[in-house]
């Protein structure tokens, strides 16, 4: 049937947009804590 095989594409379509979606936050997340780091080592070495 027609409609079920467009019905599967459009579950493993969103399937993978969800986790490229939550692939990304992680990334944000950790690019944002390692600055943060950084930031934080820069400031207490230029103590």
């Amino acid at each position: 049937d027609l409609s079920f095989l467009g019905f599967v594409g459009h579950v493993i379509a969103g399937s993978a947009w969800a986790i490229f979606h939550i692939l990304v936050i992680l990334l944000q997340a950790f690019i944002f804590m390692m600055l943060t780091l950084v930031y934080i080592g820069q400031a207490h070495s230029h103590h």
